[in-house]
C-alpha cells in the first residue's frame, strides 16, 4: 500500500509539471497555428514593452528641435503578429506618433527595425551594414530584416544578401492603423514562410535620418537639434532608443544596451523574444525536465515491480 501510494504521488507530480511547463512556455503570448479568413488575421505572438523606456541604456536625451518635443515619439508599447492565408501583418504601438514633415505613410520620426530568426542554424550576428551599433545573439542569428522608415523607405532583406542590396520593396505596405499610434508593415507571406513557435524577433526602435548610417540618427555626449545625447561619443554607442524586452533581468533593455564597450569598440549584444523566451527558459527545457522526470519514474515503478516479485 506504501508503494501504491508513492507510484500515485510521483504519477501526480508529473501531471502537475507538465501543466506548470505549458503554462511556462505560452505565457506572454497568444499563439494560433491556423489561420481562418472568416475570423480575419490570427495572432501568433504579442508583446508589450515596458513605457516610458525610450532613454535606450539608461541615459539617452532626444534631440533639442521642436519637432521632438512630443514625448514618447519612440516609446514602443506594444509588438504584434499576426498572419492570414497570403500576408504577415506586424503591428509596432507607440505612446505617441506625429507626422510633421508628411510622410504618406503616416509618420515621419520612427525607424523601425525588425530582425527575424526563423532558419535553424543561419544568419548573421551583426546587422547587414552600419546603423544600429549593435550585435545579435549567436544562438539566434537573424535570417530576415524589415527595415520600416517613411517615404516608400520601408525595405526586405535577407541576412544572404550583400552589404550593398536594396532589398525587397515590391509587396510591402505600411501604414499608420486608425488608433493613429501603431505602425503596421504588411509582407506577403510567401516572402518569409508561414510563421510558427520557433520564430524569435528583434525589434528595435530608432530615428530616421537620412544623413545617419543606414538611416539611423546617431547618439553623441550631449544633445543637439538633430542628434540624441547621453552617449559617450564612441563609435559603439548604440542607436536604439527602445528595444522590445521584459522589464527586468539580464535581458532587460537596460543590461543588454548597456552591454557594449567604448573602448574597444565591441558593440552591445542584444538577445530576441518569441513565444515562450520572455520568461528567460529555452523554449525545449522544461519539456525536456519532464521527459527525464518520466524517465524516472518508469525506472522507479520497474524496480518496484522487481522488488515485489522478489
Amino acid at each position: 500500500m506504501v508503494l501504491s501510494s508513492r507510484i500515485r504521488a510521483f504519477a501526480i507530480f508529473c501531471v502537475f509539471c507538465l501543466i506548470i511547463s505549458h503554462l511556462l512556455i505560452v505565457s506572454g503570448s497568444k499563439v494560433s497555428q491556423t489561420a481562418n479568413p472568416e475570423r480575419g488575421p490570427e495572432v501568433i505572438f504579442e508583446m508589450e514593452d515596458p513605457a516610458g523606456d525610450d532613454y535606450g541604456p539608461g541615459t539617452y536625451t532626444y534631440p533639442t528641435h521642436k519637432a521632438f518635443a512630443h514625448p514618447g515619439l519612440f516609446d514602443l508599447l506594444k509588438f504584434v503578429v499576426s498572419y492570414d492565408i497570403q500576408n504577415i501583418y506586424f503591428d509596432f504601438t507607440f505612446k505617441e506618433i506625429v507626422n510633421p514633415w508628411n510622410a504618406p505613410e503616416g509618420f515621419s520620426h520612427q525607424l523601425v527595425d525588425l530582425y527575424i530568426d526563423n532558419i535553424p542554424g543561419e544568419g548573421l550576428a551583426l546587422p547587414l551594414r552600419p546603423g544600429p551599433n549593435v550585435a545579435f545573439s549567436r544562438r539566434n542569428a537573424w535570417d530576415y530584416r524589415i527595415k520600416i522608415i517613411g517615404w516608400g523607405g520601408t525595405r526586405l532583406y535577407s541576412s544572404k544578401d550583400e552589404k550593398d542590396s536594396d532589398g525587397i520593396r515590391s509587396g510591402l505596405r505600411v501604414h499608420l492603423l486608425p488608433d493613429k499610434k501603431t505602425i503596421r508593415a504588411v509582407v506577403p507571406i510567401t516572402l518569409l514562410g508561414k510563421p510558427d513557435r520557433m520564430w524569435r524577433y528583434y525589434v528595435l526602435v530608432g530615428s530616421q535620418d537620412a544623413f545617419g548610417n543606414d538611416d539611423y540618427r546617431p547618439v553623441m555626449e550631449q544633445a543637439d537639434s538633430w542628434f540624441f545625447g547621453g552617449g559617450r561619443d564612441s563609435d559603439a554607442d548604440p542607436n536604439v532608443i527602445d528595444l522590445l524586452a521584459v522589464a527586468e533581468g539580464p535581458r532587460s533593455q537596460g543590461e543588454m544596451l548597456r552591454s557594449y564597450n567604448p573602448k574597444t569598440g565591441a558593440f552591445a549584444t542584444i538577445y530576441p523574444v518569441g513565444p515562450g523566451a520572455m520568461g528567460g527558459f529555452p523554449p525545449l527545457l522544461l519539456p525536456a525536465i519532464l521527459a527525464a522526470l518520466l524517465i524516472v519514474g518508469a525506472l522507479l515503478i520497474v524496480r518496484i515491480r522487481r522488488a515485489r516479485q522478489q
